[in-house]
This record gives C-alpha cells, structure tokens and sequence, in this order.
C-alpha cells in the first residue's frame, strides 16, 4: 500500500502543537507495518534553520497564478512571479519520503500561521498552493498513491484538487484534529484557491457567505475521522459541532481513531529529562525524587523542602479557553487553603497568561508558573506532579493525560473527547481498573469537588491512590494499536479485506 501523507506540520521539522507529533508519529508508525509513506510538507523557516542535507535531487515546478488572485494583493510587486516558482526537496527521514516544498515568498516567515493572536492575511493562498503544488508534482511524476491522507484545513483542499483537478484515483482520508480551527476566509480570496468557482456553494466551500476550507474537506473526502471515538460523536452535536454538525451527520459515518502516545520518548522507565528513572514496580522513590526535584524548578531548593508532602496539581498545556482554565482560575484560591501547590507549564492567549502571573504574585510559595513551551520541563512535569489537571471544554484527544498516566500522575478531568476515553474515573468501588478522576458538568464547583475528592484520597487513602497510580502506569497507549486501526481504516476505504 501507497500512503500520500499531507500535514501543515511535522516533527522535527516544523511544529506548533500536536499535530507535528501526531503526524510524524502515524508516518513512522505506518512504516513499520511495512506500508510505503511519502509526506508534503512547506519548507518553512523553521525547516530551513536545520540545515538539513537532502537526500534526493532538488527538483523545479512552475505553476500558473489566476490573474484574479494577484489582484487580490496586488500592492505587493511582482507577487506572480514570486508565487509561480517552487523547489521540491526530497530528504529520507527514518523510513518516510518527505518532500518539502519551497517558495520563500509563502514559507520563509518567522512564525507558521501568524504573529502574535494575528493570522497571515494570505494563509489562504499559502495552503491552497502547497496542496494544488503537491499534488501536481506527483502527478507529473507519474507517483500514484492509494490513499491520500490529509489533516485539518489547512490540507482540506486535497480531496477537491484531487476529484475536480488532477481526477486521481486515490482514496482520501481527512483526520480532524480540531473542529475549532475551520480555516474561514472572505469570499473575495476565493480565485486564490484554484479552483472553479462553482464550488462555492452551500453543497461544497460556501459557509454563511464566507469561505469554509474544513467544510470543503469534509464534503468532498472520502472517509472523515476524529482523534477518539468520543469526540467524532461530539463533535455531530450543536454544542460541539462548531457550526458543521449538520455537514458532518450528512456524511455515511465518522470514525474515531484514538491517539496513541510514544514510548520511546515518554517513558519514566528510560527518560533522560527526569531526576530519577522509575517503573510501575519502583514508583513510590522514583516520583518523589521527581517531585523534588520539580519543586526546586518552580518554587526553589528552600521553598521546596516545606512542600514535598503536599499534593502538587500540575498543568501542561496550551493556554486557551479551550482547555476549560477560566473554571479553574475561579477555585485556586480554594484549592490553596486545602493545602494544594500547583505549577503551569504553557503558553496561549494573553489573557490567561496574565490571570496566571497573577495568582503567581498572590501565592508565590503555592501557584508558580512558566510562560513557556519546554519539553524537557514538561517531561519533568509529568513525572514529578502528584496530578494532572485538565478541566477541559473540550478535547479532541489529549496526550498530556496519557503522559500523565505512564508517568503515574494522576489525571483529573472533564469526560469529554478523547479525555473520557482514556480515563476510566475512580468511582469508590473499582479500585482494580480506575486510572484517574473525571468530572462531567463544566463548571467550576464539579471541578472543585472531584479535586477535593482526590486531594482527600492523596491525604488519607495512599493504598487507593496507589493502586490507581499502578493501573495507570501498566496501561498499553502505545501507537502500536492506533496504527493497525488506521491501517484497518486504509483498507475499508479500498474494500481489501483484512
């Protein structure tokens, strides 16, 4: 089997949230059963700063520019020019053929998306051109794929450009990772997505007068999946839907196809970030040097001897609304007077960001936090926090709760998506199978209790919060099962069975 994988990010080489670890996580993976993957991604600036060496000979493509689409940005000079030319890069990375594609022009910018909370006003143009380019490079090639798998709006134009423009006969997959992030655009950018313009319509890109590339994708692919099997119902609900609940009841069926996680780089048992290595067996010694040493990072080596038996609340995210913070911003002063130390590991929108620094000036000795993405803290956050918490609105799949979980910390969060189907709650009787607690209502005073519920456990019960730590530590969220599922998903879609 042929695999064409098309993704805006890919780990290592350019990456602003899960979907690069994802992405590369399901190319490798697919390798390894055996199945051929190439991948497209934009030679951004992040890409180019690595230096890497190709491995292949760099190829030229030309590409024609709609006159209406240069009007569009028309102030800027010889944009036609600048946008027609493109290099193809091939470089091996373990196994996968990537082909990064070049145009300074779009690529070569500081950031992926935007500045600041600003988009890229031409992020239309930008992605429509990387998916028109990478499919016309490999059809000019002759390079046929069975499946084409794309993922979120910035890809969702495959599955058009496929049936309508290059009339490929591959089969397309489009993953959601996020319904949240549609990518709408003015009705005015339409010409600069190259394609006729009779799509835009209530049955293909048109959305309430604007442009809906998810809503394009979603249409026209052949198959649609979500990242658990919770959040592919959810997300055909009103509350959930984001405005497309409609569109995606209309297709056949949605498929939820979990996340998994990678045990090579998450794993307390061999990690080179943490203070001391442990196991589900050994775990008791190994956390609480964790802990420690955690404590020392955020509040300080003095500090931190005062706090070592108290329960230490951890967060490692994006710092969005999304992610249900504002419930939890209205108890800190709460789960402080209980005895709670929390510390925050993310970054996001300014707003949070601020509301946290100033909790932090309030209780510097219990609430600290780090404006910050750092992998090698998050690793240490993981294994040194006593909980996990994640109060999501919510959540597609999450991987911090199942890093969480391998690292015998504890989640605590809302069931929904992918956090409910991870999870199985601690409900006073099933001390044999719970791995965490989850609380059902977004709201702030459910969120307080289930944490007061497990902050009572840590206090009062360590046989229960024990047991709770071994079930989650010998839990198997590898990639190894995810992958047969998409595999399995791959052969439905090409009526081989399996």
């Amino acid at each position: 089997m042929n695999v064409l994988f098309m993704s805006s990010e890919f780990f290592p080489f350019a990456k602003t949230g899960g979907l690069a670890d994802v992405s590369e996580a399901i190319a490798l993976n697919l390798v390894k059963k055996g199945i051929n993957v190439a991948a497209c991604l934009p030679y951004y600036n992040q890409v180019q700063k690595q230096n890497l060496r190709m491995t292949g000979k760099i190829l030229k493509m030309e590409i024609e520019i709609s006159r209406e689409c240069v009007k569009i940005f028309e102030d800027k000079k010889n944009i036609a020019k600048e946008l027609k030319f493109f290099d193809i890069l091939p470089y091996k990375y373990k196994g996968v053929n990537i082909y990064f594609f070049k145009n300074d022009y779009l690529f070569n910018r500081e950031f992926i998306y935007g500045l600041a909370d600003k988009d890229y006003e031409d992020n239309l143009l930008r992605f429509s051109l990387f998916c028109q380019v990478s499919l016309a490079f490999f059809k000019d090639n002759n390079i046929k794929f069975d499946i084409i798998h794309a993922n979120d709006w910035q890809t969702s134009l495959i599955p058009i450009f496929s049936k309508f423009k290059f009339r490929l006969p591959s089969k397309i997959l489009l993953t959601i990772h996020n319904l949240g992030y549609q990518g709408i655009f003015p009705k005015e950018q339409f010409p600069c997505t190259g394609i006729n313009s009779s799509l835009f319509n209530p049955e293909g890109l048109e959305y309430f007068d604007k442009i809906n590339l998810l809503k394009g994708g979603i249409e026209f692919s052949d198959t649609v999946n979500t990242v658990s099997k919770k959040y592919s119902a959810e997300i055909q609900t009103e509350e959930f839907g984001f405005g497309l609940s409609g569109v995606l009841k209309n297709k056949e069926k949605i498929y939820g196809v979990l996340n998994g996680i990678d045990y090579d780089e998450w794993n307390p048992e061999m990690d080179k970030y943490i203070n001391k290595n442990y196991s589900a067996k050994n775990f008791k010694t190994g956390k609480k040097s964790c802990k420690r040493d955690l404590l020392n990072i955020f509040f300080g080596k003095e500090k931190s001897k005062t706090l070592i038996d108290k329960p230490l609340l951890g967060i490692v995210s994006r710092l969005e609304d999304q992610k249900g913070f504002d419930i939890f911003i209205k108890i800190i002063s709460r789960l402080v007077e209980k005895g709670c130390i929390i510390a925050v590991l993310g970054e996001g929108g300014r707003g949070i960001e601020d509301e946290f620094k100033k909790i932090a000036e309030t209780y510097p000795g219990e609430f600290a936090v780090k404006i910050i993405y750092d992998n090698p803290t998050a690793h240490k956050m993981e294994a040194g926090s006593d909980f996990l918490i994640m109060p999501s609105k919510y959540e597609p799949c999450g991987q911090s709760q199942m890093y969480g979980m391998k690292y015998g910390t504890i989640p605590i969060v809302r069931a929904t998506g992918g956090l409910d189907d991870t999870i199985i709650s601690y409900d006073g009787s099933n001390i044999n199978i719970a791995t965490g607690f989850k609380f059902y209502k977004f709201d702030a005073s459910e969120l307080e209790k289930v944490i007061s519920i497990a902050v009572g456990i840590y206090y009062n019960d360590k046989k229960t919060l024990n047991s709770i730590i071994t079930n989650a530590m010998n839990l198997n969220l590898s990639w190894d099962k995810r992958i047969d599922d998409y595999i399995s998903l791959y052969n439905d879609m090409l009526n081989i069975k399996h």
